[in-house]
């Protein structure tokens, strides 16, 4: 596919920003989406490489004595290929930042500069996914193979708390990456060093000029965002996160971001400000709850109604990313972002007689505590409620999701909760993978020359969850058509029919769907021997991760497949052989796959479990190994013979 470059970076913080429903476990790899491009056929990242990548943050006070930050960014781009090639760069500010100057050099040792033009302009979609936020676009070209240039760009932060957390490396490979920090003495500066026990980067300081000067540098780095399926990179790449927790001005020290209470004091600031005025729902709220007589009823009712008549819009940047629109903007609209949903969800459950409270949370895809007073460590808010003596998690966002069900992506996070001018710390439960599970039981026996039977499966949990949004993304008319197609997994051989119709109305319950099925060509019938394959889904078949890959896996999720067939022998014959049982368990996953026989009938039992959402690199090996095993056992068959 031909992709033009100087979007990729946009596309990738849009990936990586983004909530995202629950993601389908059960795809392979080669389905899973990509970020990598192509040129003329070929990667184009393999095309350019940086030798060289400096980046440099200092601090400054203005007239007003507002600390400002100012990110200096050098850039030695490489070409390994003849052809004319394009280094492209998107560089985002909001209404917190600005560019200074984009230049480029011919050479590094140049010393003649270019002004480099750029386009400067805002992000939106379908003209209602928007923001403060701006991308800065310009491309230079290289024109031999060897060749390199210099770029070189400054970023001003007007507010100190904006700072974007600092990575060592980049959307291209690095050979030599160096961040300097540069703290004058009037700042108390915390430098929070993450993730250097998995990349260890060499770290020295100095004194210079009144100012204490900290370097960082880490050679041989892999692009950031190349492999499919990664976690965010803040939980495997050593970055920093710069906490301003005071200045000196006139020999007094003025408080910044110290500790949890001042982020949270800056977040009620902000609540403050939404300007709520909820008299439009009032109606509504007591149509939703009428004739609900228990509390549990009534909460339910009022979330239930947010998912599905608010749609979610996601507004990721600058002030937008904190601050929640009013009830009424997001009532009235129809869509809203996390914040907004959270807030329009607290307001009607207050109206209902309710303590409902926002709450920010930052999702699995940042991997810290509210040790760390920085806006980095939230990227969500839910509400959560009291009932019944526990607290309970309502994220409106999450379509289809019952009340004791939390999304994955929240499951054992952290969460601040509003309490007026104090602040609640608590935690997400964390479900057991057996509580997002797909269960089949399938009765099969032989007619003619196909395998025919009956079979019920049910979801539970996440697993519940993401086959609602599955089936809710298809007109009605094609539900059934979907969800057969499903579980026959795509299978022309395998013609499945239901029982009754898919109905998405009741998410409270198990979601449960009765069906008949016959099967070809899972039969070879050589006279005295029969050659039969019960297996109808292949979770995980051909599930390899490539060896050069260099950063982990992540699944998004853990669960747990379970599967029995009872399939009857048929008269006259008896078991030659069965597949050799798959047995494997760690602390990451384990696979249960075998054969029994008990009087007339082989069970074939099946258990699968993810425990832990990310494969490590380490880990690769055995994965890859048992899936090797995996491949055979689903290549092999059950053998009967005549008596």
């Amino acid at each position: 596919m031909n992709t033009n470059c100087k979007y990729h970076v946009l596309l990738v913080l849009l990936i990586l920003g983004t909530q995202s429903l629950v993601a389908n476990p059960f795809l392979e790899l080669d389905k899973k989406t990509s970020t990598t491009s192509f040129i003329d056929g070929e990667c184009a990242e393999d095309k350019l490489s940086i030798t060289d990548l400096k980046q440099k943050v200092s601090f400054e006070l203005t007239k007003k004595n507002e600390l400002i930050s100012k990110l200096t960014v050098s850039i030695v781009v490489k070409s390994n290929t003849n052809a004319t090639i394009p280094f492209n760069k998107s560089i985002f500010i909001d209404d917190n930042s600005e560019i200074d100057y984009i230049l480029y050099k011919d050479s590094p040792t140049s010393k003649k500069s270019h002004n480099i033009e750029n386009t400067v302009f805002d992000y939106q979609s379908d003209g209602i996914f928007h923001s403060d936020l701006k991308v800065c676009n310009f491309d230079v070209k290289l024109f031999e193979k060897g060749e390199e240039i210099l770029i070189k760009y400054q970023k001003t932060y007007t507010d100190y708390k904006f700072l974007d957390p600092l990575y060592f490396n980049d959307y291209y490979e690095v050979e030599n990456s160096t961040i300097e920090i540069e703290v004058p003495s009037w700042l108390d500066l915390d430098i929070r060093e993450l993730n250097f026990d998995k990349e260890k980067p060499a770290v020295s300081n100095k004194n210079a000029d009144g100012h204490k000067i900290y370097s960082y540098n880490l050679k041989d780095l892999n692009s950031a965002f190349r492999e499919k399926s990664s976690p965010r990179r803040s939980n495997f790449n050593a970055h920093l996160i710069l906490i301003s927790k005071s200045i000196k001005v006139g020999g007094k020290s003025v408080r910044l971001m110290e500790d949890i209470s001042d982020l949270y004091g800056w977040y009620r600031s902000l609540v403050k400000e939404i300007g709520n005025d909820n008299a439009d729902l009032k109606k509504t709220v007591t149509k939703i709850i009428a004739g609900k007589n228990s509390d549990e009823e009534k909460i339910k009712s009022i979330f239930y109604w947010v998912q599905d008549n608010i749609k979610y819009i996601a507004f990721e940047e600058g002030i937008m990313g904190f601050r929640p629109e009013s009830c009424q903007t997001v009532y009235n609209n129809k869509y809203g972002d996390c914040k907004g949903m959270a807030n329009l969800t607290k307001e009607m459950l207050n109206i209902a007689g309710y303590d409902a409270r926002l709450t920010w949370i930052g999702t699995r895809d940042l991997p810290y505590t509210y040790d760390i007073p920085s806006l980095v460590v939230d990227n969500h808010m839910i509400c959560s409620i009291m009932l019944n003596g526990k607290r309970v998690f309502l994220d409106a966002t999450e379509k289809y999701v019952d009340l004791y069900n939390y999304a994955y992506r929240i499951q054992g996070k952290q969460v601040l909760i509003e309490d007026k001018d104090a602040f609640i710390i608590e935690e997400v439960p964390m479900q057991k993978p057996e509580e997002s599970k797909q269960v089949v039981i399938n009765k099969m026996k032989i007619e003619g020359d196909k395998l025919i039977g009956t079979g019920v499966v049910t979801y539970t949990g996440n697993r519940k969850t993401w086959m609602l949004n599955k089936l809710a993304a298809s007109t009605a008319s094609k539900r059934s058509d979907e969800l057969t197609s499903y579980l026959s997994n795509y299978d022309k051989n395998v013609s499945l029919k239901l029982d009754a119709e898919v109905s998405l109305e009741n998410r409270d319950n198990d979601l449960l769907f009765n069906y008949q099925f016959d099967v070809n060509n899972h039969i070879i019938d050589l006279e005295n021997e029969l050659y039969i394959s019960p297996e109808l889904e292949y979770p995980f078949k051909n599930f390899t991760i490539k060896e050069d890959r260099k950063v982990p896996y992540d699944f998004s999720e853990t669960f747990l497949i379970s599967e029995q067939t009872n399939f009857d022998i048929p008269t006259g014959y008896k078991v030659q052989y069965f597949p050799e049982k798959i047995a494997a368990e760690n602390d990451k996953y384990s696979f249960q796959l075998s054969f029994s026989k008990n009087n007339n009938q082989i069970t074939y039992t099946k258990n699968i479990e993810i425990k832990h959402s990310i494969l490590a690199v380490n880990d690769f090996e055995a994965w890859n190994s048992l899936i090797e095993k995996l491949n055979a056992f689903y290549a092999d068959q059950i053998i009967l013979e005549k008596n």
